[in-house]
């Protein structure tokens, strides 16, 4: 077995537990529903969201919990006041529960904050918090301020603005409580639940407030290791690129060099063929600060060979670990399986894949949810709009194989999903300057489909679309590491008024 030594398997549960199940919640409860689904699956971390929008779901004596000084409350908001209390009387709560239970199997444990959230909330609700409720003048929107709907702006408006002392000292706060008072041997700062914290034009300008912030915090965990003896970790999540990162207000590459983090996870794993992990990497070089590639459920990466060629693209370039996001429901042998290709390289290189092109389809400004997103998240390829081609010009795509071996002996079908593609459309299409022969593609007009996030109340839906796939198989096209594809709209069905878009590039292995 090629084991790879020190790799670090997070898994982050958003604590859905407390207002999916009926209560009373108990320790059993935490153990079996939750830290039962990772025995004996190599996972090293286990990360639980404490809450967000400044409501809390844990044993917080200094924060707000949900449900406090409300009434009327609804079905959902009722299972989570109740079940937090039972938790806190049975076992003290639930970070208390879930540390004892995960040290008890030798898993690792960091309660998770979310730095900042942009849900759309009613003000009035009790998730919308306290904090914000009385503070309105601390919002990235001034109060009475309006911005056209659609625009980041809109979109990030109520979330907390780290311009102000008051926000950042309630977070330091918050911090505080979580590893001075708890067994914890972490904690996750979640700068990407919603990378957006300072006005647009201000984020670059006031970016030494968070590395700030940040030094507060690492300053805060390495007095208590002096005088606890305990070992803590300062984790962060932030967005896909270094660039993108200062540009919103997080100077992560300053923080590396200043060792002011120990682990570093890279994006929200939406755009994992687009995220140069190995930058961060490279800025991590000679110190022990680890970064970890992140796989996101709602991407969607729902399959086992889309999964594993993630997880193996990320190793490739350099990865210390994989941070798994929304995959907290799956089985325990799902998780068995799935992280051994983590530790394990030749299992993994053995696994068959599916390398999908990243796409900006999931990214719009139509909900506040999407919208922050949208602002630290880099463009990417697809979708395409093909124009017929008049100068003999290419729509050209960086196709990144980046696996860890050469590609595999057996078939592999490289499948283009197009949106208003019709019999009359003719395409030239080209691997790496050489022209895919018509013998090696079948051209599908049955339609096609995928798995797609519609929006937050939908979730991910199955979507068919009635036009062509083309299908091209193996014929000495591609290579190992980066490959072009090249396409060229020769001819359009005529009168027809919507253009041929390329939706879905994905290569199964």
């Amino acid at each position: 077995m090629n084991k790879i030594n020190g790799f670090e398997i997070f898994s982050n549960d958003d604590g859905w537990i407390l207002h999916e199940s009926n209560p009373p919640l108990s320790l059993d409860h935490l153990y079996s529903k939750m830290v039962a689904t990772y025995k004996d699956t190599g996972l090293t971390t286990f990360l639980w969201s404490v809450g967000g929008h400044e409501v809390y779901d844990y044993e917080t004596k200094i924060g707000e919990r949900i449900g406090e000084e409300h009434v009327n409350l609804d079905e959902s908001t009722k299972k989570r006041v109740a079940n937090l209390q039972s938790l806190i009387d049975s076992c003290g709560g639930p970070i208390t529960g879930l540390s004892k239970l995960c040290h008890e199997v030798g898993i690792k444990f960091y309660p998770s904050l979310r730095m900042n959230e942009h849900y759309d909330i009613d003000i009035n609700s009790p998730t919308y918090g306290r904090f914000r409720r009385e503070r309105p003048d601390l919002l990235i929107g001034k109060p009475g301020e309006k911005f056209e709907i659609g625009t980041v702006e809109h979109g990030i408006r109520t979330g907390l603005n780290f311009a102000f002392d008051e926000a950042r000292d309630h977070m330091l706060s918050i911090i505080s409580e979580l590893v001075e008072d708890f067994d914890v041997d972490g904690i996750e700062l979640d700068w990407f639940r919603h990378p957006a914290f300072f006005r647009v034009d201000e984020a670059y300008e006031n970016r030494h407030l968070v590395t700030d912030l940040v030094k507060n915090v690492k300053q805060k965990i390495n007095d208590v290791i002096e005088s606890s003896g305990r070992n803590i970790k300062l984790a962060v999540r932030v967005p896909d690129t270094i660039q993108d990162s200062i540009r919103i207000g997080l100077d992560v590459e300053q923080w590396i060099k200043n060792e002011y983090v120990d682990i570093v996870i890279v994006g929200g794993g939406m755009v994992p063929y687009a995220t140069p992990i190995n930058d961060f990497v490279d800025a991590a070089k000679n110190t022990g600060i680890k970064v970890l590639g992140s796989l996101e459920h709602l991407r969607p990466a729902t399959t086992p060979e889309t999964v594993t060629a993630i997880i193996d693209r990320h190793i490739s370039k350099g990865a210390h670990g994989i941070y798994f996001f929304n995959y907290f429901h799956k089985s325990n042998s799902w998780k068995k399986s799935i992280y051994r290709t983590i530790y394990d390289g030749e299992y993994r290189l053995n696994k068959r894949k599916t390398i999908e092109f990243d796409s900006n389809v999931r990214f719009t400004l139509s909900e506040q949810h999407e919208a922050p997103f949208r602002y630290a998240i880099p463009d990417v390829q697809i979708p395409i709009t093909l124009e017929p081609d008049k100068e003999n010009t290419l729509s050209m795509l960086n196709f990144p194989i980046d696996i860890d071996s050469n590609l595999p002996e057996y078939e592999w079908e490289l499948k283009l999903g197009f949106i208003n593609y019709q019999g009359e459309d003719e395409l030239e299409i080209f691997i790496n300057q050489i022209a895919v022969d018509i013998s090696d593609m079948n051209i599908n007009f049955d339609g096609w489909g995928r798995l797609e996030w519609t929006d937050f109340k939908n979730r991910l839906q199955w979507i068919k679309y009635p036009f062509a796939q083309i299908i091209i198989k193996n014929n000495g096209y591609l290579s190992k590491g980066n490959n072009i594809l090249e396409l060229r709209l020769i001819k359009e069905t005529v009168f027809k008024t919507d253009k041929v878009v390329l939706k879905e590039v994905k290569l199964e292995l």
